[in-house]
């Protein structure tokens, strides 16, 4: 498959009762401005069945390439839904697609990956183009996903995406492309054509010494500096007890070191009985790890920045994507309007923007596809 330049974009939201309603509105907004496409992303928030909707674009589509996923909030030209139906459609000269839905993601993650990147890039005679992955935000292997379809693929292709979830309910988020709905699973798409400048921030700085992660099994952290997890992050976060935990972990997450003088943040969720601390997704043994802090203003100056950088490195863009950790709206509050006003401001007239609040967030920035918390990743093609 051959890359190419001339694609056309179209967007779509409706917010009406039913679901076949509102895909078919969301979906007839898209078309009028691509044609048929080559690739539609739907995304879905609660109250709307999943099965509904891709009935619904199936029988407007036919079996055309489609990936999606329930999500927390819609990112539609930097306004958030959390109700509702978005659609995005890209097609044109040039533009190709394939997609592929992993059932529910296990203990053999990294397997899972190569089989995903061999399904979507396996009969692919010129390696390339962008991958665009909703895996369930919940599931605990992700990084694991990652580095299997890393280990497959190579640095030939670009990676992004978001953890799809539904407002921080424990049970499985749906996953869905043209060939079905599955939940805890991964939908992925291969586009070739487009080509996006990337760029990500988080806002957050060290706000104490580090410490060592001594004993660590996949997201779960036994000790920091030989001492139980909660004893010593404890002794770091002031205020910080068993009760309440989730809201006092959100605001204080700790950063791993990463290239570039950057950190990749990891998200405490809850302590154990033993005072271990279970987090969003792994903490590799053996790492240094840093308590976090942030306020509004530089969550804010963060935001700003990712989708500056994104968009002043691609002449006259046509799309901008953005994946927006939905911790960062909850830590804003009232101020998560003025995050979505600043990233307006720097993007230029007519771009259509879309996006997702998710539930971790990936790129490949840095060379590998890697899993983000807190973050702001803007993709700009």
């Amino acid at each position: 498959m051959k890359q190419g330049a001339a694609w056309r974009v179209g967007t779509g939201f409706s917010d009406q009762q039913d679901p076949g309603v509102a895909l078919s509105q969301a979906l007839e907004q898209a078309l009028s401005r691509t044609g048929p496409p080559e690739l539609t992303v739907v995304l879905v928030t609660e109250g709307y069945d999943p099965e509904r909707v891709l009935s619904s674009a199936l029988g407007i589509l036919g079996p055309r390439p489609l990936v999606g996923a329930w999500v927390p909030g819609i990112i539609l030209d930097f306004r958030v839904y959390r109700r509702g139906v978005g659609v995005l459609t890209i097609g044109g000269e040039g533009v190709q697609a394939v997609t592929h839905l992993e059932p529910q993601i296990l203990d053999e993650a990294f397997a899972q990956g190569e089989r995903l990147a061999q399904a979507l890039a396996g009969q692919d005679s010129a390696p390339g183009g962008t991958i665009l992955l909703f895996p369930d935000g919940c599931c605990p292997n992700i990084c694991e996903l990652l580095r299997g379809m890393y280990d497959r693929l190579g640095p030939d292709y670009a990676y992004l995406g978001g953890g799809s979830g539904d407002n921080l309910r424990p049970d499985p988020a749906f996953q869905f492309t043209e060939s079905g709905v599955a939940r805890g699973a991964v939908a992925a798409a291969l586009l070739l054509g487009p080509v996006f400048e990337v760029a990500l921030d988080h806002g957050w700085d060290p706000a104490g010494e580090p410490v060592i992660v001594t004993r660590a099994e996949g997201r779960r952290v036994f000790e920091l500096d030989g001492l139980p997890a909660f004893e010593r992050y404890a002794d770091l976060v002031r205020d910080c007890t068993r009760v309440g935990f989730p809201a006092r972990g959100m605001r204080h997450p700790l950063g791993l070191p990463a290239a570039g003088g950057r950190f990749i943040l990891r998200d405490p969720v809850r302590v154990e009985e033993d005072g271990s601390l279970v987090f969003v997704t792994e903490v590799p043994e053996n790492s240094i790890a840093t308590v976090m802090k942030a306020d509004a203003e530089s969550l804010i100056v963060a935001a700003r920045g990712a989708v500056r950088r994104a968009v002043e490195a691609v002449v006259a863009p046509r799309l901008l994507l953005v994946f927006d950790c939905v911790s960062r709206q909850s830590l804003l509050g009232p101020d998560a309007e003025r995050e979505m006003q600043a990233m307006a401001g720097v993007t230029p007239p007519r771009v259509p923007v879309f996006g997702m609040l998710t539930f971790g967030e990936i790129s490949s920035l840095t060379g590998t596809p890697l899993f983000y918390c807190k973050t702001v990743v803007a993709a700009a093609g």
